[in-house]
C-alpha cells in the first residue's frame, strides 16, 4: 500500500523478520493505522478485535497518531504512538488504511478498505471501537452538534448558515440545550452553548457522551460519537451509506450524490459540477426540515 502522509523516517523504527508473511497465527505484528484523520482511525480500530480473533497472532503493537484516544481491552495487543522513539523487532508490518488510488477502496468505502488491508473477509462486522472508557449518563435535554469541519466537501451550507440555525432553533424551541463542539467557529450560531477551539479532545468526548444524541457531518466528531455508542444524526450525501456506520442519515437520492465513493482521490468540493449552478447540490438540496425529520426520529429512538 502506498503511504500518503508521511515517510518511514517519521514513524517508530522497526525490523521485519518475515516481510512476505501471509499467515499471522502465533506471530508478532506491528499494525499501523495509516491516517492523521480521527474518523479514519476510529473506523480502522473498530476492526482490531475481529483481526485478533480471525488471524490469532501472538501479539500486536498498534501504531496510531491518536494513542491518547484508544485503549485496548485485551492483553494481546496495545496501542503505541506512531511518533514515539523506539525500535521493534516484529514478524511483519501491516499498513492499514484507505488507498485513494485503489478503485475498490473508493467504491467500497472506509470499512471495505480497512478490512481489505487487515486481510479480513468483507463479511466481517466492525465491533465496538476500543476507545478510552467513559461513563455514559445521557442528559435527555442535551444535544451536541458538530456543524463545521475542515473538509469543504463535507459541509452542509444550506442558505449559508441559515440551515444550521433553523435546525438549532427547532431543537431549542423544543426545550433542548444545544452544545456546539466543532473546533471551528465561523458560523456564530445563536441558541447554542459554544465549546470551540479546544485542543483537548476530551472536551468534545465529555459533551458527546453526556448528550442524548449527536448531530453532525461525515467527519471525525460523528465517528467519535459512534465509537462511544451515542446515536448520530448525520448530514452526508457526498458519500454512499456503506462508507460510514449505521445512523440517522440525512440524504437526497434524487440529486447527484455519493461522489466520494465514485471518484478516487477527490481534490475539490464538487468533482462533477464545480463552477456550475449544480455545484455541491448533494448537500445544498438538503433542507433544514429534512434534518429536523431525522432528529425527530432520533428523539423517538432515544425515548426508551
Amino acid at each position: 500500500m502506498v503511504k500518503r502522509h508521511y515517510d518511514n523516517s517519521e514513524l517508530l523504527k522497526y525490523e521485519e523478520r518475515e516481510p512476505n508473511l501471509e499467515n499471522f497465527e502465533g506471530k508478532e505484528l506491528l499494525i499501523h493505522l495509516d491516517s492523521f484523520c480521527l474518523g479514519d482511525t476510529i473506523c480502522f480500530a473498530s476492526l482490531l478485535d475481529a483481526f485478533m480473533d480471525y488471524h490469532k497472532p501472538k501479539y500486536v503493537w498498534v501504531s496510531t497518531f491518536f494513542p491518547h484516544l484508544l485503549k485496548s481491552n485485551r492483553s494481546d495487543y496495545e496501542f503505541i504512538n506512531a511518533n514515539q522513539v523506539g525500535f521493534l523487532k516484529i514478524d511483519k508490518l501491516l499498513d492499514v488504511g484507505y488507498n485513494k488510488d485503489n478503485m475498490a477502496h473508493t467504491l467500497g468505502g472506509m470499512f471495505y478498505a480497512a478490512k481489505d488491508t487487515l486481510r479480513l473477509p468483507q463479511s466481517t462486522k466492525p465491533g465496538k471501537c476500543p476507545v478510552v472508557p467513559k461513563v455514559r449518563i445521557p442528559n435527555k435535554g442535551k444535544i451536541t452538534i458538530g456543524p463545521e469541519t475542515i473538509k469543504e466537501i463535507s459541509q452542509w451550507n444550506y442558505n449559508g448558515t441559515q440551515g444550521w440555525q433553523d435546525v438549532v432553533n427547532a431543537m431549542h424551541n423544543n426545550g433542548f440545550s444545544v452544545y456546539n463542539i466543532s473546533y471551528e467557529n465561523t458560523m456564530n450560531l445563536e441558541n447554542v452553548k459554544g465549546f470551540h477551539g479546544h485542543d483537548d479532545l476530551n472536551v468534545a468526548i465529555d459533551h458527546i457522551v453526556s448528550s442524548r444524541f449527536f448531530v453532525g457531518l461525515s467527519s471525525g466528531l460523528s465517528w467519535l460519537a459512534w465509537a462511544y455508542e451515542v446515536p448520530v444524526v448525520m448530514v452526508a450525501n457526498f458519500t454512499k451509506s456503506q462508507n460510514e456506520f449505521d445512523c440517522f442519515r440525512v440524504t437526497n437520492p434524487y440529486v447527484c450524490n455519493g461522489c466520494f465513493n465514485m471518484f478516487p482521490n477527490i481534490k475539490s468540493k464538487c468533482p462533477i459540477f464545480l463552477g456550475t449552478e449544480r455545484e455541491h447540490e448533494c448537500h445544498l438540496t438538503i433542507t433544514p426540515q429534512m434534518v429536523i425529520d431525522k432528529i425527530n426520529e432520533a428523539i423517538i429512538f432515544t425515548n426508551n
